[in-house]
């Protein structure tokens, strides 16, 4: 496989694979930054953390100097697997776990290796695992631990009319202990109290009409 079909394999569901790739393909086939910045009208910087970025993505070779590694590189798992990002989507995991899933599976070395690391040290973001779960049972036909716990929680319908004073009160308790599982989600992924009191607030800020 090529370096250019390794980076098409990590950015197959970005929307700027294309440019990307043609823009690799050109510094690769002796291309400058600056013409490549004006070539795909972008910026020299960010022309550059593309490149750089992609060295990174295939275990150098691009800019810098492969250097061996027990590990294959990303990329060489990504085309392997190419199929998790749309398992992530059916089962709503969110778009940040397949990059969680390939930085462990680089770190292990192969999913069987992943795999038996999470039996013997479990704590990991729960998003992640499940989708571990998912990939090893999709290769192997059984699941190597039970299936992630969905919420249950349902939020309670307003109890009073669309002009009560106390409404917004109302609808507090009834969020409450849904945005109470959420943190304590989230706390157990790793986010601090103050990184996830900021968050929420700005999703919140967010979805004001």
């Amino acid at each position: 496989m090529t370096i250019v079909d390794r980076l098409r394999a990590c950015w197959g569901f970005s929307p700027n694979v294309d440019r990307n790739v043609a823009l690799v393909d050109g510094f690769l086939n002796g291309k400058t930054v600056a013409e490549l910045a004006q070539e795909h009208r972008l910026s020299k910087t960010r022309t550059r953390q593309i490149i750089e970025k992609a060295d990174r993505l295939v275990g150098g070779s691009i800019l810098t100097r492969a250097e061996p590694s027990e590990a294959p590189p990303r990329s060489d798992f990504m085309a392997a697997y190419p199929y998790v990002w749309s398992l992530a989507e059916t089962h709503r995991l969110g778009s940040v776990a397949p990059h969680h899933f390939f930085k462990e599976l680089q770190r292990a070395g192969s999913l069987e290796q992943l795999v038996d690391r999470i039996k013997r040290y479990p704590k990991r973001a729960p998003l992640t695992s499940e989708l571990i779960r998912l990939v090893w049972l999709k290769e192997t036909g059984e699941s190597p631990w039970p299936a992630m716990k969905r919420s249950k929680i349902t939020i309670a319908e307003p109890g009073c009319a669309a002009d009560h004073p106390d409404r917004g009160l109302h609808c507090q308790r009834a969020l409450e202990p849904a945005v109470q599982e959420l943190v304590e989600s989230a706390a157990a992924a790793g986010w601090t109290n103050d990184e996830i009191a900021g968050a929420l607030l700005e999703v919140a800020r967010a979805h004001q009409g």
